[in-house]
C-alpha cells in the first residue's frame, strides 16, 4: 500500500498561519467586548441596587423619624399631668430623631460595617435587640394583617355612592324574610305561611 507522502515543510502551510492569527485576533477581540459588555452590565446592576438601598434607607429614616416626632408630641400632651414621664418621652423620642439621622447620613456600607463591629462587641446586646426587634415586627404584621382582614369585611358590609361616600349595604346579603306567624308553620313555595 503506497500512502501519500507529505512534506513537512512549513512553506506549504504559509497561508494557513495567517488565518489562525486572524481568528486568534478575532476571539480576543470578542472575548475583551463579553468583558466590557458585562462589567457595565454589572455596574449598572450595582448603580440600580445601590439606588433601591438608597431609597429604602431613607424611608426608614422618615419613619423612624416619623415615630419621634409621634412621641414627641404625645409627651407635649404629658407635660401638664406628668412633667417626669414627659422628659423621658422627650428623650426617647429625641434618641428615634438621632437614629433617623444617624441612618439617613451613612451609607449602606458604613450601616452594615457599624452593625458588624457592634455585634463583635456587644453580641449578647446585638442578639438580644435582634430578638426584640423580631418580635415587635412579628406583632406589628400580625395587627396589620387583622387590620387588614377586618377592613375587607367593613368592606363587605359597606357600598361606597358616586362620591366615596360609604352607607350599609343591606343588598350584600339575601335575607329571609320574618313570618309574623312563626316559623314552625309550613310555608309554600313562594314563602308563604300555610294556614
Amino acid at each position: 500500500m503506497n500512502s501519500p507522502k507529505f512534506s513537512q515543510d512549513p512553506s506549504q502551510f504559509s497561508g494557513s498561519t495567517e488565518p489562525r492569527s486572524t481568528i486568534a485576533g478575532t476571539a480576543k477581540e470578542a472575548t475583551a467586548k463579553v468583558s466590557a459588555a458585562a462589567g457595565e452590565a454589572a455596574s449598572r446592576v450595582k448603580e440600580g441596587a445601590e439606588r433601591m438601598v438608597q431609597e429604602k434607607k431613607t424611608t426608614v429614616a422618615d419613619r423612624v423619624g416619623a415615630y419621634g416626632s409621634a412621641i414627641h408630641d404625645s409627651a407635649r400632651s404629658l407635660e401638664q399631668q406628668d412633667p417626669n414621664i414627659a422628659w423621658l418621652t422627650h428623650r426617647a423620642a429625641e434618641r428615634l430623631e438621632s437614629v433617623a439621622n444617624y441612618v439617613r447620613d451613612r451609607d449602606f456600607s458604613g450601616l452594615r460595617e457599624d452593625a458588624a463591629s457592634l455585634a463583635r462587641r456587644h453580641p449578647a446586646a446585638f442578639f438580644g435587640g435582634m430578638c426584640v426587634a423580631g418580635l415587635v415586627l412579628g406583632s406589628v404584621i400580625r395587627a396589620a394583617r387583622s387590620a387588614s382582614q377586618e377592613s375587607e369585611s367593613y368592606g363587605s358590609d359597606y357600598a361606597t355612592d358616586d362620591v366615596g361616600s360609604e352607607y350599609p349595604n343591606y343588598m350584600s346579603e339575601q335575607r329571609e324574610p320574618a313570618s309574623s306567624f312563626g316559623s314552625s308553620q309550613n310555608q309554600t313555595a313562594s314563602g308563604i305561611p300555610e294556614i
